[in-house]
């Protein structure tokens, strides 16, 4: 499997993106239409929505507590808005490859974080978080689009972005519990 074709499906994950919440594999939702792969995943996690925020939009610590993400660093902020290039080294099943991304992240009123990617493996990435307070904590709901700019077999594709999701989401889940 060539290096763009996972390139691809990591540049949506890299920062996102809960093995210690029980989130599995079957919990990501994950369909194939038309080219584009379309996924959400919506969790309840016990803690207030200020401190899932500041894990989701810290960006520069990302590597120490995201698998596989070596290096996570803003390029540009304005107000609300970052840019945000990250490269990093994926495994799945016997493949392993390094992948770099630079996306464009705005955040809205505390509440929402809309992500699309400005360079990378992918013709067209985007995706949306939306954080609720949720007793007895938040709740998040993620959705996202990906369209690879090479064709990647689709259960192959589904399969691939169920993992990934889901080990993203335990790490972010695991290191919001841990800031409590």
């Amino acid at each position: 499997m060539g290096s763009k074709i996972l390139g691809f499906l990591l540049l949506a994950l890299s920062w996102l993106p809960l093995t210690a919440f029980g989130i599995t594999d079957d919990d990501v939702h994950v369909e194939y239409r038309n080219g584009t792969y379309y996924a959400n995943l919506t969790i309840q996690i016990a803690v207030p929505p200020s401190s899932a925020f500041a894990v989701l939009i810290d960006f520069e610590r990302m590597p120490n507590f995201m698998p596989g993400l070596a290096s996570s660093r803003i390029t540009s902020r304005q107000n609300n808005v970052y840019l945000v290039a990250q490269r990093g080294k994926v495994t799945f099943g016997p493949f392993s490859m390094p992948y770099e991304s630079e996306r464009r992240i705005e955040t809205i009123d505390n509440s929402k974080i809309l992500s699309r990617s400005v360079a990378g493996s992918a013709r067209r990435m985007q995706s949306e978080m939306r954080l609720q307070s949720s007793e007895p904590g938040t709740r998040l709901d993620y959705k996202i689009e990906i369209e690879p700019d090479s064709w990647l077999p689709s259960s192959l594709g589904i399969n691939f972005l169920q993992h990934e999701l889901a080990e993203q989401f335990n790490a972010l889940g695991r290191e919001m519990v841990r800031r409590q």
